[in-house]
């Protein structure tokens, strides 16, 4: 079980609503709590998700094998199609087959997950030590490089002091 937590704007907060989203479909989600922390202007609702991590394999297939156009939203079909081609040319580079690289589920963890850290990274199924120190930094690189909106966050906001975070837990 994992604990996320988000901070979505009250006023104008589309982009991180929409992330938020995209995180709940690909998780199995146990619990959500939120709270609006009042400050004027700056006033946003402070959301807990508690979940397990997401697992492809709960995905939906066809004869065993998922067609990821299907399942990941048009944005995250766009990411999975670029770190396929990340992968193409990681494996042409080393003479290795792609799979060897990642594998299609991998992938498509790294877009539903967007891992940041090495560690988050050995969390997906299948990515071992010696995957994530050969081919980690370079995936994990590129899903830095990805705007800001697209970004899925996995850790408390700095706009939640920890003071906020402990009065909104004792509040539920």
């Amino acid at each position: 079980m994992q604990l996320s937590f988000f901070s979505i704007p009250a006023l104008d907060g589309t982009g991180e609503a929409e992330a938020l989203n995209r995180f709940l479909a690909s998780h199995r989600v146990l619990s959500i709590d939120s709270q609006l922390v009042p400050d004027g202007q700056s006033s946003f609702w402070a959301v807990r998700v508690h979940h397990e991590p997401a697992k492809l394999a709960k995905l939906p297939s066809k004869k065993g094998r998922i067609d990821y156009k299907e399942v990941l939203s048009p944005e995250d079909f766009s990411i999975y199609s670029a770190l396929r081609e990340l992968r193409k040319q990681v494996a042409e580079r080393e003479a290795v087959p792609v799979y060897q690289v990642f594998s299609n589920e991998q992938l498509a963890a790294l877009v539903t997950g967007r891992p940041t850290t090495r560690t988050a990274l050995l969390e997906i199924e299948g990515v071992g030590v010696a995957r994530a120190d050969r081919y980690g930094a370079e995936f994990l690189e590129a899903l830095g490089a990805l705007p800001a909106a697209s970004r899925r966050p996995a850790t408390v906001p700095a706009a939640v002091s920890p003071r906020e975070d402990a009065d909104a837990a004792q509040a539920h």
